[in-house]
């Protein structure tokens, strides 16, 4: 089983996962455990679903002392290797132990997200989506910007009509930055800040209409948009990317 390395957490809920599944990923991760892996992604992931499993109102009954006072893996390492010398017996006293925590989470209502109803994203979804597209996004600039300076391929200075692409491109780029930075130290993106990172992205596709490269032109606009908080906007203008042929291609 493959872990997803650093869970969102909001409130008492795991972000993406019904307490339910949180719950069985728990027990996963201890019975893995019990035969000794108890370093990298799982690790990190223990520390996180015991802080959530111990923040639950009504659930302390139900949680396994172990859970209580093993704060790491290592630590529950040490405290299984005394239950028995074997992987078996190990993995038999964690689900028992585990099973009134999974049947209480079973209980519990499963919390949809507003935005499927609502169409609005939360602050923690844009937040959430931030951090896995913007360094696509990122990656995307790069790429125009590379094929920008390539010029007439030649090793020469790039075209005249590409000086305002790849200009705005650059602004654009230290925005994302900008805002990189600020959602890895979990800190709130400020609204004006994520108002220039659009301001220049529709100044990069305004200059890059012609380009050649329409795929990256509309992943682009997609990932940008959606991530800032604007899905729509960008699905428009990342088909618009998309649509967009050369002026030969018309002939």
């Amino acid at each position: 089983m493959r872990f997803e390395l650093a869970l969102e957490i909001i409130g008492d809920n795991v972000v993406g996962l019904s307490d339910y599944e949180a719950a069985l990923q728990l027990q996963t991760i201890l019975v893995t455990a019990c035969e000794g892996k108890r370093d990298g992604e799982p690790a990190i992931i223990y520390q996180q679903l015991r802080r959530w499993a111990m923040s639950k109102a009504g659930w302390a009954s139900a949680i396994p002392s172990f859970i209580k006072g093993c704060h790491d893996l290592p630590s529950f390492w040490s405290y299984i290797r005394g239950v028995s010398d074997q992987w078996e017996p190990r993995r038999q006293h964690v689900r028992e132990a585990l099973s009134p925590l999974l049947s209480v989470s079973e209980l519990s209502p499963v919390v949809a997200k507003s935005s499927n109803w609502t169409g609005i994203q939360s602050a923690a979804e844009r937040f959430s989506a931030a951090k896995a597209m913007l360094p696509v996004a990122q990656a995307s600039i790069e790429a125009l910007i590379a094929h920008y300076e390539r010029g007439q391929g030649n090793g020469g200075p790039p075209l005249d009509e590409h000086e305002e692409a790849i200009k705005a491109l650059r602004e654009l780029h230290q925005k994302l930055g900008d805002i990189i930075k600020l959602v890895e130290s979990e800190k709130p993106i400020p609204a004006r800040l994520q108002r220039e990172a659009v301001d220049f992205l529709r100044r990069s596709v305004k200059e890059v209409k012609d380009d050649l490269m329409p795929f990256t032109a509309s992943a682009l606009c997609m990932v940008v948009f959606s991530a800032l908080g604007f899905p729509n906007v960008g699905s428009w203008l990342g088909a618009a990317a998309l649509s967009i042929r050369k002026s030969s291609d018309k002939i």
